[in-house]
């Protein structure tokens, strides 16, 4: 009976010892969980409207991201982990950034291309209109019409410095970024041996006002393992005060035997929360030269093919509480394009319009 007691006692005592182990492991990750890392997202679905379209009416679910956040030594190292569970479940970002000083800053992993203001500086739950300009959609890796990649979120895998100098209230006068980049879109390995270069240059002279210029050199897939030269820059100016809001941006761009170039211009007034209004006018021009032989429908001509499409907006949002969001546009959409032959007199034109109009809820936690 005396060995039985003993046995007994000792399995009891390796119970309880492990049970305050587990419960103080369990009460340290809490603790560290609670401290360092946090959790959000943000649901955004609608219903969509648009002329002579197939459907004309549609609803549809445009994001579901989730978002891990954390932080360590100080605030100086801090990491992110987002992803989209809309349509097919992607990382969106992946990243970690170490910033020891204000004026250097190191950021490696996959997240947003500094490359013109919008693309990095505004965020889907703050944008003013839903559908981003034609500068961040087209020109800035989200839609493959130019440059071969799509869904890429506006987003690479690369590495980054970047930082301000001359610290005023809340703002640095000067503010760069450089970065190199793989030049693939976002989860993917690159396609090739060269890699993106981007630099960005912000100066606010003052508070609220700014001027932005940028530049990207990228060699870009197009066909299977072919690969073309598509440099790019763009130049903007930016206002937002408690009221007002204005930004104006220029880019210009050649993804391979396509010129493009693109402005967009957005003026708006946020009254006494939860209200605000703006409206947006922008152009993108494209011109793409067949050489004999390259166009399927003329293949024994060389010519110009040049488009314009326009698109004006106007639109409000409306945030009663702190994760609710609601955004309203209506657009005018114009397209004209026209065919210019070197070899023959006749040219050929087209023109298109189109309204539509956009509701876009947004639940943020």
């Amino acid at each position: 009976m005396g060995i039985k007691r003993l046995l007994l006692a000792i399995v009891a005592l390796a119970v309880c010892f492990t049970a305050e182990a587990q419960q103080t492991t369990g009460e340290k990750i809490k603790s560290f969980a609670n401290e360092h890392l946090s959790l959000s997202g943000y649901l955004q679905g609608g219903i969509l409207w648009e002329e002579n379209a197939d459907p004309e009416t549609t609803f549809y679910l445009l994001r579901a991201r989730l978002s891990l956040t954390g932080n360590a030594l100080e605030e100086k190292i801090d990491y992110r982990l987002q992803v989209d569970m809309a349509n097919s479940p992607k990382i969106c970002d992946l990243y970690f950034r170490y910033k020891p000083f204000n004026w250097l800053n190191l950021q490696l992993g996959q997240f947003k291309l500094p490359f013109s203001y919008e693309n990095e500086n505004c965020g889907p739950t703050t944008v003013e209109f839903i559908d981003y300009s034609y500068i961040t959609s087209f020109f800035t890796r989200n839609k493959g019409t130019y440059d071969g990649i799509d869904g890429a979120t506006g987003r690479d895998i690369g590495f980054q410095i970047y930082g301000g100098f001359i610290e005023r209230e809340g703002y640095s006068i000067i503010n760069y970024n450089l970065g190199v980049f793989n030049g693939s879109g976002i989860n993917k390995r690159d396609h090739n041996s060269s890699k993106d270069l981007i630099a960005r240059l912000i100066i606010k002279p003052f508070k609220g006002f700014g001027i932005t210029g940028s530049y990207m050199y990228a060699e870009t897939n197009y066909d299977g393992n072919k690969f073309m030269k598509s440099p790019r820059w763009a130049a903007g100016l930016l206002y937002d005060s408690k009221h007002w809001v204005a930004r104006a941006e220029y880019a210009d761009a050649r993804f391979g035997n396509v010129d493009a170039n693109s402005l967009y211009v957005i003026a708006g007034y946020k009254f006494e929360k939860p209200w605000a209004i703006y409206a947006r006018y922008e152009f993108m021009n494209t011109s793409t030269n067949y050489s004999r032989g390259d166009h399927p429908k003329y293949p024994m001509a060389s010519l110009t093919h040049k488009t314009t499409d326009e698109r004006i907006m106007v639109g409000g949002t409306y945030k009663p509480f702190k994760f609710l969001r609601l955004q309203f546009n209506l657009s005018y959409l114009m397209n004209s394009s026209s065919l210019s032959f070197a070899s023959y007199y006749n040219n050929e034109y087209n023109n298109a319009s189109r309204l539509g109009a956009n509701l876009l809820v947004t639940a943020m936690f």
